[in-house]
């Protein structure tokens, strides 16, 4: 073990001692106004992958984020996935920071907005993405209805295990895809 260095765990951990490849994508949600925004994630994974009645992806967020309290709101959410380009990452980095309101966030926004095909009440879709999933937050698990949007200082328990409010800070949520959508890179 000479050649490894002990590293501390700590919040956010994946972010200050992790080393590993983790997607990049921006999450598109509505929230009380009915205005779309736009917040950078990379704590996404699949989650229902088969053996079940949909698929589903998992997300990781604090729980006072935007997306998170919009989450909790609507249960709308689009997963708009990027390409490398440089002037995407340096957007999806400013999108990322906590705190700015949906208007401050939005109003410089680089993206194209466009309607999603499954309802008004649906988050935008980024036209730019490569690939899209449209989902809607299965809140039946662990009774995650009875999570409501609103405590913005931290959540007082009980917390759920692994649907919902699952810790002063933080909330996972099983996003169920309704629609997968990607370009065509086959036409010229």
């Amino acid at each position: 073990m000479n050649n490894f260095k002990d590293l501390r765990i700590v919040d956010n951990f994946y972010q200050t001692s992790a080393f590993f490849p983790m997607p990049t994508i921006l999450i598109s949600t509505v929230n009380a106004e009915g205005k779309t925004n736009v917040g950078s994630y990379s704590l996404c994974f699949p989650y229902y992958i088969s053996g079940k009645d949909y698929y589903a992806m998992i997300l990781e967020a604090r729980n006072s984020s935007n997306t998170a309290q919009n989450i909790l709101l609507n249960k709308k959410a689009t997963l708009n996935f990027i390409t490398d380009e440089r002037k995407y990452f340096k957007e999806a980095v400013r999108l990322g920071f906590p705190g700015d309101t949906t208007d401050e966030k939005m109003n410089d926004c680089i993206f194209t907005l466009i309607d999603s095909t499954l309802g008004c009440d649906r988050p935008k879709i980024i036209e730019e993405s490569y690939q899209v999933f449209e989902c809607t937050w299965d809140d039946s698990l662990e009774e995650a209805f009875n999570d409501k949007p609103g405590c913005l200082e931290g959540y007082q328990p009980p917390y759920r295990n692994f649907n919902g409010i699952t810790s002063k800070f933080g909330a996972h949520f099983i996003l169920e895809i309704d629609k997968i959508w990607g370009k065509d890179f086959t036409s010229p």
